[in-house]
């Protein structure tokens, strides 16, 4: 029996529609070739892994992963930690011991700090088998002159009876050398194959399998946790970070559920992204935030589509203002139905979410997040944050106060031409707002009521066109109802404007 000590994995997950071999053999690694890459073909393997926990599940709730894996006639037992994912990079601690049988016994892994409270024999007598995952492994060994990477990959299912689900994904390990040319591995990867970047693992899907994945939305925190000394340059770190992980967490939830609620988190992620690298660029400029300030701008565009989507949602919700008096009209609700399965079906996230673009784009995020190249051209990303913060906050309200004077009535027009500004302003607040405890919840409260009332004004709008759409009998009743209740609305955001303008800033 021998025992390994604990390794750190260094990974980058992608998951797949179709079978990618012939791609990458034909096409993929004839192009490293000609770079003077060396690619090893080193076979298929059958594997056989099952997966364990305690009845109450406290391996899933410390996010640690536990199987053991049966490969012609060997066993190994391992334990993955929690580690740490950023924009599909992961890094984790693995512990691995030999077995003689397919039974686990945790009290021969010497390193492993196990959940407070407990010891490797107490979580051995509570073990029970969860779920499988049994697949053929396609292993490659590709080598650059200053590093090796491991690609495999793993076709097959995810099995808890009587569940099952496929398994068709990629990963590839640095096992040792440079980490940007995990990257640039990624990127081959990421333009000439349908992938998408994932960070699910094996066991994250298997319990999904037993337990059902959530189709409620994650919300983001009301403020991105900071503390007075944070540097700008962790700051930034950790608002990219999270809004990667809002983008992965939603597109995931898209992919098992369907609920295009979903796409809206998707679009709210890659807003937040595009506005945490405008907020930082003056002080963290270099070449590459650059670039991907408009990469981001560009794929943005790609979501806009979403802004209509958002209102149909709304249209259609049981929650929502609309719901009484619209259900009163099934000819109505049909043809916004109708309206909005044609809408996916035009733009078919399903299909873009798995093209070159997004993968590209979050290799690049995580890139930038793991190499900081701005330290080699700034001077001031070192420095708190609470350096700039006052200063960036100023700014975006001093342009609220000339964009929206107190003394000047807005109509719709008005409301809706400085939506875009309001969001970003209020996310530079959420970005930002966490170094200033005293009254910014009472500061951003009457601004984020407007930003709800210009939802419900975009509602009302798209509302008003499909009345005329629709061409429906009861036209002139609607009408007259969507006027009283834009009137209404317009009334109510009024009052929160004026209360909004009068707030004392909290900073």
């Amino acid at each position: 029996m021998s025992i390994n000590f604990p390794m750190s994995e260094t990974e980058i997950k992608f998951v797949l529609r179709e079978d990618p071999l012939p791609t990458l053999k034909k096409t993929i690694f004839p192009a490293l070739t000609q770079q003077s890459v060396t690619v090893a073909d080193k076979g298929q393997i059958e594997l056989l892994n099952d997966y364990y926990d305690t009845a109450d599940h406290l391996f899933q709730q410390h996010k640690i992963g536990m199987r053991v894996r049966g490969e012609n006639g060997s066993y190994e037992q391992t334990v993955k930690t929690q580690g740490q994912v950023s924009g599909g990079l992961h890094k984790r601690l693995e512990y691995n011991v030999d077995l003689t049988d397919d039974t686990p016994d945790l009290t021969l892994f010497s390193e492993v700090n196990w959940p407070k409270g407990t010891n490797a024999q107490q979580l051995n007598d509570q073990l029970e088998k969860q779920f499988g995952t049994h697949f053929t492994r396609s292993v490659f060994d590709i080598r650059y002159d200053d590093a090796e990477i491991e690609l495999v990959f793993d076709s097959g299912s995810v099995i808890a009876p009587p569940n099952e689900a496929p398994l068709c994904e990629i990963e590839l390990e640095l096992k040792q050398g440079e980490l940007g040319r995990l990257f640039d591995l990624a990127g081959e990867l990421a333009v000439s194959l349908p992938v998408r970047l994932s960070d699910t693992s094996k066991a994250a899907q298997g319990y999904q399998l037993l337990h059902g994945v959530s189709n409620k939305v994650q919300s983001l925190p009301d403020f991105l946790p900071l503390d007075e000394t944070i540097t700008t340059e962790a700051a930034f770190c950790r608002a990219m970070e999270c809004g990667l992980q809002h983008w992965q967490v939603h597109e995931h939830r898209y992919f098992e559920t369907g609920a295009t609620k979903m796409l809206t988190e998707i679009a709210r992620a890659v807003h937040m992204l595009l506005q945490t690298v405008s907020l930082y660029l003056p002080v963290l400029q270099c070449p590459e935030l650059l670039r991907l300030h408009k990469n981001l701008l560009a794929y943005a565009d790609n979501w806009l589509w979403q802004d209509d989507l958002q209102s149909l949602r709304l249209l259609l919700s049981k929650k929502s203002l609309f719901n009484k008096k619209l259900s009163r009209y099934p000819a109505l609700l049909s043809y916004l139905q109708g309206r909005q399965a044609g809408l996916v079906q035009a733009h078919d996230p399903a299909t873009r979410l798995f093209q070159s673009q997004p993968s590209v784009l979050k290799l690049d995020i995580a890139r930038l997040l793991q190499e900081k190249p701005w330290r080699n051209s700034a001077q001031d990303y070192d420095l708190p944050l609470m350096d700039h913060a006052k200063g960036w906050l100023s700014q975006g309200w001093q342009t609220i106060q000339q964009t929206m004077p107190i003394k000047r009535r807005m109509y719709a027009s008005n409301y809706t031409s400085v939506e875009m500004l309001l969001r970003q302003t209020l996310f530079n607040g959420f970005l930002l707002a966490d170094l200033f405890e005293d009254s910014r919840g009472h500061f951003r409260a009457p601004w984020l009521d407007i930003l709800t009332g210009i939802d419900e004004l975009n509602a009302l709008l798209l509302l008003k066109k499909s009345i005329f759409d629709a061409e429906l009998a009861e036209q002139q009743e609607l009408l007259e109802w969507v006027h009283e209740k834009t009137h209404s609305l317009l009334a109510v955001m009024e009052r929160s404007r004026q209360v909004a303008l009068s707030g004392e800033i909290y900073w």
